[in-house]
């Protein structure tokens, strides 16, 4: 089966991480498998896979490059928001067995940015594909009730690579060290993480990420005068993984996120994360079992609270959130991805 992965696997987005994921993964006796990488991004590659160059200028070549692989492909999918109108325009035309992931909820500000990269019709444009699958039942339920925009009644989970974060001989401690990881650290929730640094100045808060353009992180924190947070900037993954051997607390304050894959890096790392509920965390994520699920900054708050005064309850929790993140091996997970796509073909 001849199966275009419409990412580009050398760059560093979700989708397109997923993408490599999918092409190393997948069952090369099944899928010839042809991708995309990005000329301005170190070349990458993979064994049994195919992989197409987006060349200079990338905004006229990418239209060149998905005519083609669609044309060609048996199966084609498109995980991807960009070119939204023009790719699922052209698996109409070609008549293409295709298949997208939703992989966020719409709400009013993903909804702004969809329609800012795709138009007003952005969900008229997801309808158009053979096959739609959610990335988690709250999502499924949330674009439906919203939007009406209806995906398959099976949930497509993405999965992670449980060897690179693995840390199986982590050592008992103390609550000393915390980390927050991300990109786009406003929309992240970077001042909630902020206030916790306050409200504990006795622990050392990391920051790994940038703020995106939209937030001068050093000028916030001279302004705030935090002297507990350490900002590391953006590190490459070996880097992080370095850094993730001396903490003890991951914490996502962010209220809009999909399926948020650094959850289970850290968990496989043996770390557990506190993150908010508004986007249904308690679907992969036992409160108290192997992480922490609250509703606001107060229970945050209470939750660090408890594990400062509670070091047992801290250590234990590692190895049910070691269990969480090996639970969601691409090993196991692509079982699932390779029946949709044999079921769609």
């Amino acid at each position: 089966i001849r199966l275009f992965l419409g990412g580009f696997i050398n760059a560093s987005n979700a989708q397109n991480l997923n993408c490599r994921s999918l092409a190393k993964y997948l069952d090369k006796s099944s899928f010839e498998i042809h991708t995309m990488s990005i000329y301005s991004s170190p070349a990458l590659e993979m064994e049994g896979v195919h992989i197409h160059k987006c060349r200079w200028p990338h905004r006229g070549y990418i239209y060149w490059l998905y005519f083609i692989q669609i044309l060609l492909a048996d199966i084609v999918y498109l995980p991807k928001g960009n070119n939204l109108s023009y790719t699922s325009f052209l698996c109409m035309l070609f008549n293409k067995k295709s298949m997208t992931t939703i992989e966020g909820i719409f709400d009013e500000e993903a909804s702004k940015n969809a329609i800012r990269i795709s138009g007003k019709k952005y969900i008229k444009y997801y309808q158009r594909f053979s096959q739609r699958y959610s990335i988690t039942q709250f999502m499924k339920a949330y674009n439906y009730e919203h939007h009406r925009l209806e995906t398959s009644s099976e949930i497509l989970y993405l999965g992670t690579e449980p060897s690179l974060f693995l840390n199986n001989n982590r050592l008992q401690s103390d609550l000393k060290k915390v980390i927050m990881i991300g990109n786009d650290l406003v929309r992240k929730g970077i001042f909630d993480y902020l206030e916790l640094a306050n409200h504990f100045p006795d622990l050392e808060f990391h920051l790994v990420g940038s703020g995106n353009g939209k937030i001068d992180i050093l000028q916030e924190l001279k302004s705030r005068k935090l002297d507990n947070l350490i900002v590391h900037g953006l590190l490459d993954q070996q880097k992080i993984i370095e850094l993730l051997k001396e903490v003890q607390l991951h914490v996502l304050p962010s209220r809009s996120e999909g399926f948020p894959k650094v959850v289970l890096e850290n968990a496989c790392n043996g770390i557990p994360s506190v993150v908010y509920g508004d986007y249904g965390a308690q679907e992969w994520i036992s409160n108290g079992v192997n992480g922490f699920v609250v509703a606001n900054l107060s229970e945050a708050v209470q939750t660090l609270t408890t594990l400062k005064q509670d070091s047992k309850l801290l250590n234990t929790i590692p190895i049910k959130s070691i269990a969480l993140g090996k639970s969601f091996d691409w090993a196991i997970k692509i079982k699932h991805w390779e029946t949709a796509f044999i079921k769609l073909y």
